[in-house]
């Protein structure tokens, strides 16, 4: 380490004759959002940094997912951005200088969460158009919760894109989510036999190309038993956003 600045630590790293400076910027984790999609972001933002041999600076809030369902459910985005702006700007005086929320359902509120807080928000919005174009993805299923499924990631997947589910699935999809989440069930063999079934049904009849996995749940889920239907996982592009932007 040759120096610190407020937010930040630049360091020398010497490989052969190279000297490679980087300057990184303080992450703040807005987590608690159910069982594990704190500790899955926090887990994978550290493999990252590891592997780029970089010092990882990051604070991790607490969020009651209780009160942030409750909002969600009631689609009341103001209560939300108030309350999770609010952490935002408490990890801002912590000195984060880039805030993300380790889960999708609360972003129905990303524009008044903004708007409340003081340093800048990596939105898991911001990367679903980017990903897909990267897999050469033009017709995809998404699985998560019931507000993201029906909104289309809130809008994040173009409409001629998105193959909406049947009823009886999007009910399962969720009732399911909603149980890994709570339990925080990590490849149990009933949900991966289901999830496949159905998938490999939007597959073969609805001509999807992939599914949009879009709940950090479903990330964790499948963390060390990759799905073997062809995938999206939001979750990961939204942490190698993250870590892009703290890297950057």
């Amino acid at each position: 380490m040759i120096g610190t600045f407020p937010g930040c630590v630049i360091f020398t790293r010497i490989k052969g004759e190279t000297i490679m400076e980087f300057l990184m910027r303080k992450i703040g984790l807005i987590g608690g959002l159910a069982l594990r999609a704190g500790i899955f972001y926090y887990e994978q933002i550290q493999k990252r940094f590891a592997a780029s041999q970089a010092p990882l600076q990051l604070v991790l809030s607490h969020a009651d997912v209780l009160r942030v369902l409750s909002y969600v459910a009631a689609e009341d985005r103001i209560a939300l951005g108030a309350y999770l702006g609010g952490l935002a700007n408490e990890l801002a005086d912590a000195g984060c200088e880039i805030v993300a929320i380790s889960a999708v359902a609360p972003h129905i509120a990303i524009s008044d969460i903004t708007r409340v807080a003081r340093v800048p928000l990596i939105s898991i919005l911001d990367a679903v158009p980017a990903g897909l174009a990267a897999a050469g993805t033009d017709r995809v299923a998404v699985f998560g919760n019931r507000a993201v499924m029906q909104t289309r990631v809130f809008g994040a997947v173009a409409k001629q894109r998105d193959i909406s589910l049947d009823r009886d699935v999007l009910d399962w999809v969720h009732n399911t989510y909603a149980e890994i989440a709570i339990h925080g069930k990590r490849a149990t063999q009933p949900e991966m036999t289901e999830f496949s079934r159905l998938a490999n049904r939007l597959l073969q009849r609805k001509n999807a190309q992939a599914i949009l996995l879009a709940g950090t749940d479903l990330s964790s889920f499948y963390a060390e038993h990759q799905p073997d239907f062809p995938h999206i996982d939001l979750a990961q592009l939204h942490i190698d956003q993250i870590v892009r932007h703290a890297l950057a």
